[in-house]
């Protein structure tokens, strides 16, 4: 592994090549995934055009219509969600729509219902609501808040 007769030598040794940042993770559509970090606070509607994984904090309603939601170990989500595939890693509380797929990790936390194709509990997981495997899992529409009645 070390050979001290070519330092003796004078011939220099090779330096390793430097370390390269890793580069934003590709999602299988070809783009990339999103980040919100674990000091980011959003309140409101979320929607987007990429992958998306949350370690922060979310409280609304988010909607990626062809794309992967991941709420990150570290993610504390109020909304309900829509996706094409949702990993749930943390915590969230709100109604799940997976176009394809949802996962619950053996770390993850969901109070709310869950309606995908497939839905995958690992052990551990923690999730209080109905589970519906429905072969149709459609978007659902975007309802604005109830309106309160004055007196």
């Amino acid at each position: 592994m070390f050979d001290k007769s070519k330092k003796a030598t004078g011939e220099a040794a090779q330096s390793p090549a430097p370390v390269q940042p890793a580069a934003p993770k590709a999602s299988p559509g070809g783009g990339q995934t999103t980040t919100i970090g674990p000091s980011i606070r959003l309140n409101g509607e979320l929607t987007g055009d990429e992958d998306l994984l949350i370690q922060g904090q979310v409280e609304g309603n988010i909607h990626l219509k062809e794309h992967n939601l991941t709420v990150g170990e570290q993610g504390r989500i109020k909304a309900n969600a829509y996706a094409r595939t949702i990993t749930v890693r943390g915590e969230l509380i709100g109604d799940l729509t997976g176009a394809e797929k949802v996962t619950i990790t053996a770390s993850g936390r969901v109070r709310g219902n869950l309606l995908a194709r497939t839905v995958i509990l690992e052990e551990g997981a923690s999730s209080k609501g109905s589970i519906d495997m429905d072969a149709k899992a459609e978007a659902p529409t975007l309802q604005a808040a109830p309106k309160s009645k004055s007196a």
